[in-house]
C-alpha cells in the first residue's frame, strides 16, 4: 500500500510540502470566475471530461462554438437515454414482465454512455449510483436484468431533478428493497421473534443523506467542545427502521398475484414500479427520529415514508453532503471548503426557493472557479484519480469508437475482470471507494484524501494498461480485431494517419505535423495538462518510426498517454 501512496503521488504531480488548506486559501483570495465560453480548445475538453464520459473531436468543437450556458441548455432539454428501451429491444420483446439477462443491462449502459446524447446526465447518473448503490453482487440482482435497469433508470430519470424525489424513488426501488432488505420488511412481533430490518435505515442516513456526523454549511465537521456530533445514535436507526416496515412489490398489470407478498412470495411482482404498502405489515406506534422529531402514533406506511424522508431532505447536513461526494465524483477529491460552501448553497436554493434541485447543484459544480481554473491555481491538491471505467470510456470517445448496432460486445460481459470496476457492480452499499479513502503516508498525512485508490492494486494497474494497449494496437477500425470478430468495439484513427502522412511523393510527415498530434492528443486526453518531459518523450519515440507508418506512429503516441501516470489522473 506504501508503493501504491507513492504511486498516487506521482499521479498527482504532488512536490514539495502538501497543505489540505493550500487550495481553499488559493481561491479564497478571490478570482474572476470563468467566462460563458472555454478558453480554448483544452478548456473545452477538460470541461468534457468533467461533464460526461468523455468529449469527441466534434463534441469539444461544438462546445467551442456554443459556451457552457448553451450546452447546458441543450442537456437539460435532452429526452433521457433510458436502458430499459433499449433492454427490450435487444431481447426481442416489449413484455414488461419478460426476464432480462443482467448482460443485457452491462450492454445496454456502455451503448447509451459512448453514443446517448444525453451526456451530463449519463455521468451524473454514473455519480449517483456510487453514492446510491446497489449492487448486482448482492440480493440475488445479478440474475436480474430487469431490476438492475430499471434502478439505473431511476438515476437517469431524477439526475436533474429534486434530491428530496430522487430519494423517495430509490427507497422504494424493487432493486434497493431487495438489496438493503427493506423488501418486505414487518412490524416488530417479539412473540415470534420477528423486528423491523434495520439495514435500509441505517445506509439511508449514513450513506444517502445526513451522515454520520453533524457538519457546517462548508461540509467541515461542526465542533462542540472540541468534539464532533453525531447525527443520530442507535435508537434512531431502529425508530426509522419501523417507518420502513409493511413495503413490498407491486403486482404486475394483467397478473394473478398472491394476495400476501409477506406470507408467499410474489413472482409475478414488478421490478420495474414503485414497492407499495401493505398497512397490516406496518408499524403504526410513535416513532422518535433524529432532531427531536417525533411521528405520532396511527398514521399509515405512506404517510410517515414521507414525513421521515421530507426530515432527512431538509436536515441541514444534506447539502454540504452530497455536494462534497458530486464534486468527488465530477471534478476533484479535494474540494477546498469554500466550493463544497458555494455548491450546498445552491442545494439549499437554486434562485428559485427550490431546494435539492439537482440540475442547478451539477451545474454550479461544474461551472465553479475551482472546476474550471483549479488545475492551475492549485495544482498541489487538486483534482481526481480517474476511475477505471473512465480512462477506457474517455479514451473511446476521444477516437470516436464504433461497433456493430445490436451486437453483443464481449466487454459487456467481463469488463470488471481487466478494470476492477463495472456499473452497479460494487462489492458493497459502501461502493468501490470510500470518499474519505486516504493511502497511507504523504496524502494522508496531509490531511488529503485519493477514493479512487481503494481499487487501485498492482495486478488491476497491469491489467488496465495491458488492455489498454491492446484496444490501442488491435481494436481499431480495419485492424486485426476488425477482421477477426464484429463483437468488438473500434476506435478510429484515419483522421490521425492522414495529418502525419507524408505528402504525395514524399518521404516525412508535413513540417510541425508530429508536434500538432501530440498537441491535439493532449487536449483530447489530458486537458491541455501534458508536462514538458511526457511531450518530449512521446516525440522522440514517434521519430524513431518510420514516417512511412503513420498508423503506427498514431497509435504510439496514444499508448505513451494512455500509460502515463498523467492520463490516470483527471486535472
Amino acid at each position: 500500500m506504501k508503493r501504491w501512496a507513492g504511486v498516487a503521488l506521482a499521479i498527482l504531480g504532488l512536490a514539495g510540502p502538501l497543505h489540505a488548506g493550500t487550495a481553499d486559501r488559493l481561491f479564497g483570495d478571490g478570482f474572476d470566475p470563468p467566462g460563458d465560453r472555454p478558453t480554448g480548445r483544452a478548456d473545452a475538453a477538460r470541461f468534457l471530461a468533467q461533464a460526461s464520459f468523455g468529449g469527441t473531436p466534434a463534441q469539444v468543437d461544438a462546445l467551442m462554438v456554443s459556451g457552457f450556458n448553451a450546452w447546458f441548455g441543450a442537456q437539460f432539454a435532452q429526452a433521457p437515454g433510458y436502458v430499459l428501451p433499449y433492454m427490450r429491444q435487444a431481447a426481442g420483446t416489449a413484455d414488461p414482465l419478460q426476464p432480462l439477462p443482467f448482460h443485457l443491462y452491462r450492454q445496454a449502459w456502455f451503448v447509451r454512455v459512448l453514443s446517448a446524447p444525453d451526456d451530463l446526465r449519463q455521468r451524473v447518473a454514473f455519480a449517483l449510483s456510487e453514492i446510491f448503490v446497489v449492487s448486482e453482487r448482492g440480493a440475488g440482482l445479478g440474475n436480474d436484468g430487469l431490476a438492475l435497469g430499471a434502478y439505473h433508470d431511476i438515476l437517469l430519470r431524477n439526475a436533474f431533478g429534486t434530491y428530496r424525489q430522487l430519494l423517495e424513488d430509490v427507497t422504494l426501488s424493487p432493486a434497493m428493497g431487495r438489496y438493503l432488505s427493506m423488501y418486505r420488511s414487518r412490524k416488530p412481533d417479539p412473540a415470534n421473534n420477528i423486528q423491523a430490518d434495520e439495514n435500509f435505515a441505517r445506509e439511508v442516513m449514513q450513506l444517502f443523506s445526513i451522515g454520520l456526523i453533524r457538519l457546517n454549511p462548508d461540509g467541515s465537521p461542526l465542533l462542540i467542545g472540541g468534539q464532533t456530533v453525531p447525527t443520530y445514535d442507535v435508537a434512531v436507526v431502529r425508530a426509522l427502521a419501523r417507518v420502513f416496515t409493511g413495503w413490498a412489490c407491486h403486482c404486475a398489470v394483467g397478473q394473478n398475484c398472491p394476495p400476501d407478498p409477506f406470507v408467499q412470495e410474489n413472482f409475478t411482482c414488478s421490478t420495474e414500479h414503485a414497492m407499495v404498502p401493505y398497512e397490516v405489515y406496518h408499524d403504526r406506534d410513535e416513532k422518535r427520529l433524529f432532531d427531536g422529531l417525533v411521528l405520532p402514533a396511527g398514521r399509515d406506511a405512506r404517510v410517515e415514508l414521507g414525513a421521515a424522508l421530507d426530515a432527512l431532505a431538509n436536515h441541514p447536513n444534506v447539502g454540504p453532503f452530497i455536494a462534497r461526494q458530486l464534486i468527488q465524483r465530477l471534478v476533484t477529491s479535494n474540494p477546498s471548503p469554500a466550493y463544497v460552501g458555494r455548491v450546498a448553497a445552491v442545494f439549499a436554493d437554486d434562485g428559485h426557493g427550490v431546494r435539492g434541485h439537482l440540475g442547478a447543484v451539477v451545474r454550479a459544480i461544474l461551472l465553479d472557479v475551482e472546476a474550471r481554473q483549479g488545475h492551475r491555481l492549485a495544482p498541489q491538491t487538486f483534482g481526481k484519480l480517474r476511475e477505471p471505467l473512465l480512462r477506457l470510456s474517455q479514451m473511446w470517445r476521444a477516437f470516436d469508437v464504433m461497433w456493430e448496432d445490436d451486437a453483443l460486445m464481449l466487454d459487456d460481459l467481463d469488463i470488471h475482470l481487466r478494470y476492477n470496476q463495472s456499473p452497479l457492480f460494487s462489492p458493497s452499499v459502501f461502493n468501490f471507494f470510500s470518499p474519505a479513502h486516504a493511502p497511507p503516508g504523504p496524502l494522508a498525512q496531509a490531511g488529503l484524501v485519493a477514493p479512487e485508490m481503494q481499487i487501485i492494486t498492482a495486478n488491476f494497474a497491469i491489467a488496465v494498461t495491458n488492455d489498454l494497449g491492446g484496444r490501442i494496437f488491435w481494436a481499431y477500425r480495419g485492424g486485426p480485431m476488425d477482421a477477426f470478430d464484429d463483437r468488438a468495439r473500434l476506435i478510429q484513427l484515419e483522421r490521425w494517419e492522414q495529418l502525419i502522412a507524408p505528402p504525395p511523393g514524399g518521404t516525412q510527415a508535413p513540417a510541425g505535423a508530429l508536434e500538432q498530434l501530440v498537441g491535439r492528443f493532449d487536449e483530447l486526453l489530458l486537458g491541455g495538462t501534458m508536462s514538458a518531459p511526457l511531450r518530449e518523450r512521446i516525440l522522440a519515440r514517434l521519430r524513431a518510426i518510420p514516417a512511412a507508418d503513420p498508423l503506427k506512429r498514431v497509435q504510439n503516441a496514444i499508448y505513451l498517454i494512455a500509460i502515463a501516470p498523467e492520463f490516470a489522473v483527471q486535472r
